[in-house]
Protein backbone atom coordinates (compact mmCIF):
# COMPACT_ATOMS: atom_id res chain seq x y z
CA UNK A 1 0.00 0.00 0.00
CA UNK A 2 1.58 3.25 -0.72
CA UNK A 3 1.49 6.28 1.73
CA UNK A 4 -1.02 8.46 -0.62
CA UNK A 5 -3.42 5.24 -0.08
CA UNK A 6 -3.99 6.04 3.35
CA UNK A 7 -6.22 9.19 2.83
CA UNK A 8 -7.07 10.89 6.36
CA UNK A 9 -10.42 11.70 4.20
CA UNK A 10 -11.30 8.56 3.97
CA UNK A 11 -11.88 7.58 8.14
CA UNK A 12 -13.44 10.63 9.21
CA UNK A 13 -17.23 10.55 8.67
CA UNK A 14 -19.04 13.48 7.50
CA UNK A 15 -19.60 15.97 11.37
CA UNK A 16 -19.41 19.16 9.63
CA UNK A 17 -23.44 19.64 10.89
CA UNK A 18 -21.86 19.68 14.48
CA UNK A 19 -18.81 21.89 14.00
CA UNK A 20 -20.01 25.94 15.18
CA UNK A 21 -17.86 28.26 17.31
CA UNK A 22 -20.76 30.91 16.75
CA UNK A 23 -23.21 29.96 19.45
CA UNK A 24 -23.08 27.61 22.62
CA UNK A 25 -24.67 23.83 21.98
CA UNK A 26 -25.79 21.34 24.61
CA UNK A 27 -24.01 18.08 23.05
CA UNK A 28 -26.42 15.26 23.58
CA UNK A 29 -24.52 11.86 24.28
CA UNK A 30 -25.63 10.60 20.99
CA UNK A 31 -23.60 13.39 19.43
CA UNK A 32 -20.23 12.63 21.94
CA UNK A 33 -20.24 8.82 21.04
CA UNK A 34 -20.80 9.90 17.60
CA UNK A 35 -17.99 12.36 18.27
CA UNK A 36 -15.57 10.10 20.04
CA UNK A 37 -15.64 7.34 17.05
CA UNK A 38 -15.03 10.40 14.74
CA UNK A 39 -11.70 10.89 16.74
CA UNK A 40 -10.86 7.41 17.00
CA UNK A 41 -10.85 7.44 13.41
CA UNK A 42 -8.76 10.29 13.15
CA UNK A 43 -6.47 9.00 15.07
CA UNK A 44 -6.14 5.47 13.28
CA UNK A 45 -6.15 7.33 10.24
CA UNK A 46 -2.84 9.52 11.28
CA UNK A 47 -1.29 6.85 13.14
CA UNK A 48 -1.53 3.50 11.30
CA UNK A 49 0.99 1.33 11.25
CA UNK A 50 2.86 0.84 7.76
CA UNK A 51 5.67 -1.47 6.77
CA UNK A 52 6.82 -1.19 3.42
CA UNK A 53 5.93 -4.19 1.27
CA UNK A 54 9.33 -4.45 -0.11
CA UNK A 55 10.81 -4.35 3.03
CA UNK A 56 13.44 -7.17 4.04
CA UNK A 57 15.72 -8.21 6.84
CA UNK A 58 19.04 -6.71 6.04
CA UNK A 59 22.34 -7.97 8.59
CA UNK A 60 25.14 -5.47 8.58
CA UNK A 61 28.97 -6.26 10.31
CA UNK A 62 31.14 -3.07 10.32
CA UNK A 63 31.98 0.41 12.21
CA UNK A 64 30.04 3.25 11.73
CA UNK A 65 31.86 6.29 11.71
CA UNK A 66 30.54 9.08 13.29
CA UNK A 67 31.46 12.73 13.35
CA UNK A 68 34.03 14.33 15.26
CA UNK A 69 33.37 16.26 18.51
CA UNK A 70 34.66 19.56 16.34
CA UNK A 71 32.26 19.10 13.24
CA UNK A 72 29.76 18.31 15.64
CA UNK A 73 30.35 21.71 17.54
CA UNK A 74 30.86 23.42 13.68
CA UNK A 75 27.28 22.37 13.03
CA UNK A 76 24.79 25.10 13.11
CA UNK A 77 23.08 23.49 16.14
CA UNK A 78 20.18 25.96 17.18
CA UNK A 79 19.30 26.79 13.79
CA UNK A 80 18.69 22.95 13.18
CA UNK A 81 17.12 22.10 16.88
CA UNK A 82 14.79 24.92 16.27
CA UNK A 83 13.50 23.38 12.80
CA UNK A 84 12.97 20.37 14.03
CA UNK A 85 11.88 21.15 17.59
CA UNK A 86 11.06 24.27 17.75
CA UNK A 87 9.11 27.50 16.46
CA UNK A 88 11.69 28.12 13.32
CA UNK A 89 9.74 28.36 9.94
CA UNK A 90 6.08 27.46 11.79
CA UNK A 91 3.33 29.35 13.42
CA UNK A 92 0.77 27.75 15.52
CA UNK A 93 -2.43 26.29 13.92
CA UNK A 94 -5.70 26.55 15.15
CA UNK A 95 -8.08 24.00 14.36
CA UNK A 96 -9.70 24.36 11.31
CA UNK A 97 -12.00 22.41 8.57
CA UNK A 98 -11.04 21.42 5.21
CA UNK A 99 -13.10 20.34 2.23
CA UNK A 100 -11.79 17.62 0.76
CA UNK A 101 -12.15 15.08 -1.97
CA UNK A 102 -13.07 11.34 -0.62
CA UNK A 103 -12.23 10.21 -4.58
CA UNK A 104 -13.49 6.21 -2.66
CA UNK A 105 -16.58 7.85 -2.13
CA UNK A 106 -17.16 10.04 -5.31
CA UNK A 107 -17.59 13.79 -3.27
CA UNK A 108 -16.63 16.30 -1.18
CA UNK A 109 -16.33 16.21 2.91
CA UNK A 110 -15.25 18.13 5.67
CA UNK A 111 -12.01 17.35 7.71
CA UNK A 112 -11.64 19.14 11.06
CA UNK A 113 -7.81 19.53 10.96
CA UNK A 114 -6.37 19.43 14.45
CA UNK A 115 -4.78 22.78 16.99
CA UNK A 116 -1.04 22.54 17.18
CA UNK A 117 1.18 25.47 18.92
CA UNK A 118 5.15 25.57 19.21
CA UNK A 119 7.78 26.61 21.19
CA UNK A 120 10.95 27.82 20.70
CA UNK A 121 13.55 25.95 21.50
CA UNK A 122 16.31 26.90 23.94
CA UNK A 123 19.66 26.40 22.21
CA UNK A 124 21.35 25.36 25.81
CA UNK A 125 18.89 23.26 26.67
CA UNK A 126 19.03 21.27 23.36
CA UNK A 127 22.50 21.02 23.33
CA UNK A 128 22.41 19.34 26.99
CA UNK A 129 19.50 17.44 26.12
CA UNK A 130 20.68 15.82 22.67
CA UNK A 131 23.71 17.31 21.28
CA UNK A 132 26.15 15.19 21.52
CA UNK A 133 23.69 12.33 20.16
CA UNK A 134 23.27 13.87 16.88
CA UNK A 135 25.30 12.53 14.11
CA UNK A 136 26.72 14.62 11.05
CA UNK A 137 27.92 12.37 8.64
CA UNK A 138 26.76 13.86 5.21
CA UNK A 139 25.68 11.24 3.21
CA UNK A 140 24.79 11.73 -1.10
CA UNK A 141 22.87 9.70 -3.33
CA UNK A 142 22.41 10.57 -6.66
CA UNK A 143 18.76 8.96 -7.93
CA UNK A 144 18.60 9.27 -11.67
CA UNK A 145 18.14 13.69 -12.12
CA UNK A 146 17.54 14.05 -8.30
CA UNK A 147 20.22 14.16 -5.50
CA UNK A 148 19.22 13.01 -2.08
CA UNK A 149 21.48 14.55 1.01
CA UNK A 150 21.19 13.22 4.42
CA UNK A 151 22.35 15.92 6.82
CA UNK A 152 22.48 14.70 9.95
CA UNK A 153 20.70 11.91 12.53
CA UNK A 154 19.31 11.25 16.22
CA UNK A 155 17.86 8.15 17.76
CA UNK A 156 16.33 7.36 21.21
CA UNK A 157 15.78 3.14 20.68
CA UNK A 158 12.00 3.61 19.07
CA UNK A 159 12.63 7.17 17.33
CA UNK A 160 14.65 9.48 15.43
CA UNK A 161 14.88 12.46 13.08
CA UNK A 162 16.61 12.62 9.60
CA UNK A 163 17.65 15.83 8.14
CA UNK A 164 17.59 15.68 4.23
CA UNK A 165 17.47 17.89 1.03
CA UNK A 166 16.50 17.03 -2.38
CA UNK A 167 17.86 18.78 -5.07
CA UNK A 168 16.70 18.61 -9.21
CA UNK A 169 17.61 21.36 -11.54
CA UNK A 170 14.14 22.46 -12.78
CA UNK A 171 12.31 21.80 -10.11
CA UNK A 172 11.90 18.67 -7.28
CA UNK A 173 9.19 16.69 -8.67
CA UNK A 174 9.79 13.35 -6.81
CA UNK A 175 7.37 14.82 -3.67
CA UNK A 176 3.77 16.00 -3.20
CA UNK A 177 3.69 18.70 -0.25
CA UNK A 178 1.68 21.03 1.44
CA UNK A 179 0.84 23.09 4.60
CA UNK A 180 -1.76 20.34 4.83
CA UNK A 181 0.27 17.68 3.99
CA UNK A 182 2.53 19.14 6.71
CA UNK A 183 -0.64 18.88 9.27
CA UNK A 184 -1.92 15.13 7.90
CA UNK A 185 0.69 11.97 7.22
CA UNK A 186 3.63 14.08 5.54
CA UNK A 187 5.23 14.51 2.16
CA UNK A 188 3.89 11.56 -0.55
CA UNK A 189 5.84 10.51 -3.44
CA UNK A 190 4.25 11.51 -6.37
CA UNK A 191 3.05 10.07 -9.37
CA UNK A 192 6.14 11.88 -11.61
CA UNK A 193 8.62 10.28 -9.40
CA UNK A 194 10.73 8.01 -10.74
CA UNK A 195 11.74 6.35 -7.41
CA UNK A 196 10.64 5.99 -3.82
CA UNK A 197 12.79 5.61 -0.56
CA UNK A 198 12.01 4.97 2.80
CA UNK A 199 13.56 3.86 6.14
CA UNK A 200 13.29 0.26 6.96
CA UNK A 201 11.48 -1.14 9.40
CA UNK A 202 9.95 2.30 10.21
CA UNK A 203 6.80 4.26 10.00
CA UNK A 204 7.53 8.08 8.95
CA UNK A 205 6.21 11.37 8.63
CA UNK A 206 8.05 14.01 6.01
CA UNK A 207 8.08 17.20 6.76
CA UNK A 208 8.98 19.68 4.09
CA UNK A 209 10.38 22.84 5.33
CA UNK A 210 8.15 25.62 3.69
CA UNK A 211 9.79 28.39 4.79
CA UNK A 212 13.92 27.44 3.72
CA UNK A 213 13.07 25.27 0.77
CA UNK A 214 12.87 26.26 -2.90
CA UNK A 215 11.60 24.77 -6.27
CA UNK A 216 14.81 23.24 -6.69
CA UNK A 217 15.56 22.45 -3.19
CA UNK A 218 13.65 20.48 -0.42
CA UNK A 219 14.72 20.84 3.10
CA UNK A 220 13.39 18.00 4.65
CA UNK A 221 12.98 16.48 8.39
CA UNK A 222 11.99 12.78 8.75
CA UNK A 223 10.29 11.97 11.92
CA UNK A 224 10.86 7.95 12.23
CA UNK A 225 9.03 5.76 14.41
CA UNK A 226 10.94 2.07 14.47
CA UNK A 227 8.56 -0.50 14.88
CA UNK A 228 11.49 -3.47 15.94
CA UNK A 229 13.50 -1.38 18.13
CA UNK A 230 16.20 -1.06 15.13
CA UNK A 231 19.97 -0.15 15.85
CA UNK A 232 20.67 1.06 12.82
CA UNK A 233 19.07 2.81 9.83
CA UNK A 234 18.48 1.65 6.61
CA UNK A 235 17.52 3.78 3.80
CA UNK A 236 16.05 1.36 0.94
CA UNK A 237 15.95 3.32 -2.54
CA UNK A 238 14.05 1.51 -5.11
CA UNK A 239 14.32 3.13 -8.90
CA UNK A 240 11.19 2.34 -11.29
CA UNK A 241 11.97 0.75 -14.79
CA UNK A 242 11.64 3.23 -17.92
CA UNK A 243 10.64 5.94 -15.80
CA UNK A 244 7.15 4.87 -15.52
CA UNK A 245 6.87 6.52 -12.05
CA UNK A 246 5.52 5.90 -8.56
CA UNK A 247 2.84 3.37 -9.23
CA UNK A 248 5.32 0.88 -10.87
CA UNK A 249 5.87 -0.19 -7.63
CA UNK A 250 2.35 -2.40 -7.64
CA UNK A 251 3.04 -3.85 -10.98
CA UNK A 252 5.54 -6.72 -11.76
CA UNK A 253 8.44 -4.88 -12.61
CA UNK A 254 11.87 -4.86 -12.45
CA UNK A 255 12.99 -2.39 -9.88
CA UNK A 256 16.01 -1.34 -9.15
CA UNK A 257 17.04 -1.51 -5.74
CA UNK A 258 19.72 -0.64 -3.38
CA UNK A 259 20.22 0.26 0.22
CA UNK A 260 22.43 2.62 2.24
CA UNK A 261 23.42 2.23 6.00
CA UNK A 262 22.94 5.63 7.51
CA UNK A 263 24.94 6.14 10.85
CA UNK A 264 23.86 7.12 14.42
CA UNK A 265 25.22 8.33 16.81
CA UNK A 266 24.69 7.52 20.74
CA UNK A 267 21.42 6.93 21.73
CA UNK A 268 19.76 9.70 23.47
CA UNK A 269 18.93 9.37 26.71
CA UNK A 270 15.35 7.77 28.09
CA UNK A 271 13.80 6.73 31.42
CA UNK A 272 10.64 4.88 32.52
CA UNK A 273 7.62 5.87 34.01
CA UNK A 274 4.81 3.25 35.50
CA UNK A 275 1.58 3.56 36.91
CA UNK A 276 -0.15 1.69 39.32
CA UNK A 277 -0.88 -1.44 37.77
CA UNK A 278 2.39 -1.84 36.02
CA UNK A 279 1.84 -0.08 33.06
CA UNK A 280 5.22 1.87 31.22
CA UNK A 281 5.93 4.57 29.35
CA UNK A 282 9.21 4.84 27.94
CA UNK A 283 10.10 9.01 27.30
CA UNK A 284 13.20 10.57 26.23
CA UNK A 285 13.44 14.28 25.21
CA UNK A 286 12.50 13.77 21.77
CA UNK A 287 9.45 10.75 21.93
CA UNK A 288 7.36 8.32 24.14
CA UNK A 289 6.59 4.95 23.75
CA UNK A 290 3.46 3.53 25.77
CA UNK A 291 2.60 -0.07 26.91
CA UNK A 292 -0.84 0.09 25.24
CA UNK A 293 -1.71 -3.35 27.23
CA UNK A 294 -0.79 -3.51 30.68
CA UNK A 295 -2.30 -0.69 33.23
CA UNK A 296 -4.72 0.41 30.53
CA UNK A 297 -7.14 -2.24 30.80
CA UNK A 298 -6.83 -2.86 26.41
CA UNK A 299 -6.47 -6.41 25.55
CA UNK A 300 -6.32 -8.11 22.03
CA UNK A 301 -7.19 -5.75 19.26
CA UNK A 302 -7.92 -2.99 21.52
CA UNK A 303 -4.51 -2.73 22.97
CA UNK A 304 -3.30 -2.66 19.12
CA UNK A 305 -5.34 0.20 18.24
CA UNK A 306 -4.00 3.48 18.49
CA UNK A 307 -7.36 5.13 18.56
CA UNK A 308 -7.64 4.14 22.01
CA UNK A 309 -4.83 6.71 23.28
CA UNK A 310 -7.01 10.19 23.67
CA UNK A 311 -5.39 11.91 26.21
CA UNK A 312 -1.45 12.23 26.65
CA UNK A 313 -0.58 15.26 29.15
CA UNK A 314 2.95 15.63 30.86
CA UNK A 315 3.32 17.78 33.65
CA UNK A 316 6.30 19.05 34.67
CA UNK A 317 7.34 19.98 38.95
CA UNK A 318 6.92 23.34 38.02
CA UNK A 319 3.40 23.31 37.50
CA UNK A 320 3.63 23.95 34.18
CA UNK A 321 2.85 20.99 31.38
CA UNK A 322 2.79 20.01 27.83
CA UNK A 323 -0.18 18.96 26.12
CA UNK A 324 0.52 16.33 23.78
CA UNK A 325 -2.58 15.12 22.40
CA UNK A 326 -6.37 15.73 23.41
CA UNK A 327 -8.47 13.77 21.14
CA UNK A 328 -12.08 13.56 23.14
CA UNK A 329 -14.06 16.46 25.10
CA UNK A 330 -15.65 14.76 28.12
CA UNK A 331 -14.85 12.36 30.41
CA UNK A 332 -16.45 10.52 33.40
CA UNK A 333 -15.72 10.40 36.85
CA UNK A 334 -15.95 7.07 39.61
CA UNK A 335 -19.26 8.44 40.13
CA UNK A 336 -20.52 9.09 36.96
CA UNK A 337 -19.86 12.96 36.66
CA UNK A 338 -19.12 14.28 33.34
CA UNK A 339 -15.95 16.76 33.52
CA UNK A 340 -15.82 18.86 30.14
CA UNK A 341 -11.93 18.15 28.80
CA UNK A 342 -11.30 20.60 26.21
CA UNK A 343 -13.24 22.80 23.94
CA UNK A 344 -15.77 20.39 22.14
CA UNK A 345 -15.16 21.06 18.96
CA UNK A 346 -11.19 21.10 18.89
CA UNK A 347 -8.90 18.48 18.26
CA UNK A 348 -5.64 19.35 19.93
CA UNK A 349 -2.52 17.07 18.43
CA UNK A 350 0.85 18.07 19.56
CA UNK A 351 3.23 15.90 18.04
CA UNK A 352 5.13 15.59 14.97
CA UNK A 353 4.54 12.21 14.67
CA UNK A 354 2.83 9.19 16.04
CA UNK A 355 2.22 5.71 14.93
CA UNK A 356 1.32 2.47 16.66
CA UNK A 357 3.57 -0.63 16.33
CA UNK A 358 2.58 -4.48 16.55
CA UNK A 359 3.89 -4.96 19.65
CA UNK A 360 0.83 -2.92 20.95
CA UNK A 361 3.13 0.09 22.03
CA UNK A 362 1.45 3.68 20.63
CA UNK A 363 5.12 5.94 19.82
CA UNK A 364 4.89 10.07 20.70
CA UNK A 365 7.22 12.27 18.35
CA UNK A 366 7.16 15.53 20.29
CA UNK A 367 7.12 18.82 18.67
CA UNK A 368 9.08 20.24 21.09
CA UNK A 369 12.21 19.00 23.15
CA UNK A 370 10.79 17.66 26.48
CA UNK A 371 13.34 17.98 29.91
CA UNK A 372 12.82 14.70 31.27
CA UNK A 373 14.48 15.26 34.58
CA UNK A 374 11.41 17.91 35.89
CA UNK A 375 8.81 16.15 34.75
CA UNK A 376 5.87 14.98 37.57
CA UNK A 377 3.60 13.42 36.39
CA UNK A 378 2.78 11.76 32.85
CA UNK A 379 -1.54 11.16 32.30
CA UNK A 380 -2.65 9.33 29.52
CA UNK A 381 -6.60 8.83 29.38
CA UNK A 382 -7.45 9.00 32.82
CA UNK A 383 -4.09 6.80 34.49
CA UNK A 384 -1.40 8.96 35.80
CA UNK A 385 2.37 7.55 35.98
CA UNK A 386 5.21 8.32 37.88
CA UNK A 387 8.76 7.93 37.72
CA UNK A 388 9.98 4.40 38.31
CA UNK A 389 11.57 3.70 41.38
Amino acid sequence: MKKEDLCIESFIPEFEEFVSNEEKHEFSKSYKDKKKNMLKGYRKSMLVSRRKQYARVAVFVGVLVLASPFAVNAATNGALFDRIWGNAGKEDIASHDEILYDAEKGKEITVTYPARDYVEVDEEQAKELIGDNMSYEPIVEQIGDTTLTILSTVYDGNSAVVEFTLEREGGVNALNYSQLDNEAKGAWFSDESTFWFQFMDCGEHIYVDLEKSTNEKLYCYDYLVAFDGISMLNLEILEYPNGKGNYAIDKDEDIKTRQVLVPLGEKVTSTQFVNADGGTVIISPMSMTIDMKTGLGLEGDEAGDPGNIYYVNIQYKDGSSYLVMDDVDYSYTEDGTEILLNNPDVIVDNTSYACGTLGHELILEFNRLVSIGMIDTITVNEVAYKLSE
